[in-house]
């Protein structure tokens, strides 16, 4: 009995996790061209910006819910802080969705773009930051999320 709890527990767990893992997916995907323009390996295309702006808005309020105290431990890569400072994570997610869609206002060509697309990174970085983050740093995890779970 003991051994179907902790089984069940862990299912919970890992549910969790993967279901913010696919989250993180669908953002991370949509964030790739985006990403590519940034650095010069492929052309502007606004409908592409504009894809991971909706990616965001969509799906980033759902991470509020999606950190229950049986998540903290399997194959996450979440530190403690999501559930230390909760209040703070939250802000952070609804700073990340108003960027969003301020910045799907603004940007309507490439120099929109080079000016107001970074300031939408930088957020990213509250969050995934290599010292005291709620994740590991932006570049590590974007890499990450390219491989399949």
């Amino acid at each position: 009995l003991m051994i179907a709890g902790a089984t069940a527990a862990y299912s919970q767990n890992a549910d969790a996790i993967k279901q913010r893992r696919e989250t993180m997916r669908v953002i991370t995907k949509a964030g790739d061209a985006p990403f590519k323009m940034t650095r010069g390996e492929a052309p502007f295309d606004l409908a592409a910006v504009q894809a991971v702006f909706k990616a965001i808005e969509e799906n980033a309020p759902k991470f509020k819910a999606m950190f229950p105290d049986d998540s903290k431990t399997g194959p996450t890569e979440a530190t403690a802080k999501v559930w230390e400072s909760r209040a703070e994570f939250n802000a952070i997610i609804d700073k990340w969705v108003a960027d969003a869609k301020a910045a799907a206002i603004s940007i309507k060509d490439e120099a929109s773009f080079k000016v107001e697309y970074p300031k939408l990174v930088a957020t990213c970085g509250s969050c995934h930051s290599s010292r005291g983050g709620f994740a590991p740093g932006l570049g590590d995890s974007f890499r990450r999320m390219q491989t399949p779970l």
